[in-house]
């Protein structure tokens, strides 16, 4: 298949347009992640600190919750492990 002169530069000028696009989407994207990792902490803790505040609070309920927000937030990128969740839980405390 041959290409004018023309027909090259229109191709490359779409290709670059996809590319901007795929860029911009990405971006979104990785924009989004975050927000789900954020959203998630605060929630996390909320429920956190809603559980230490249980009347009869067990150490058992605590863990539980801190576990179950660990393996989620993993799921979404946090790389540290349950104590350094916990830590983060328990920041304003």
């Amino acid at each position: 298949m041959i290409l004018h002169d023309n027909e090259q530069c229109h191709v490359i000028e779409t290709l670059a347009e996809v590319q901007r696009n795929v860029q911009q989407l990405l971006d979104q994207l990785q924009a989004s992640e975050a927000d789900k990792f954020v959203g998630h902490l605060y929630h996390a803790r909320r429920q956190y600190r809603l559980v230490c505040e249980r009347p009869n609070k067990g150490n058992k309920a605590i863990e539980r919750e801190i576990i179950s927000s660990c393996q989620v937030a993993q799921s979404l990128g946090f790389n540290g492990d349950y104590r350094a969740w916990e830590h983060l839980l328990r920041i304003s405390e």
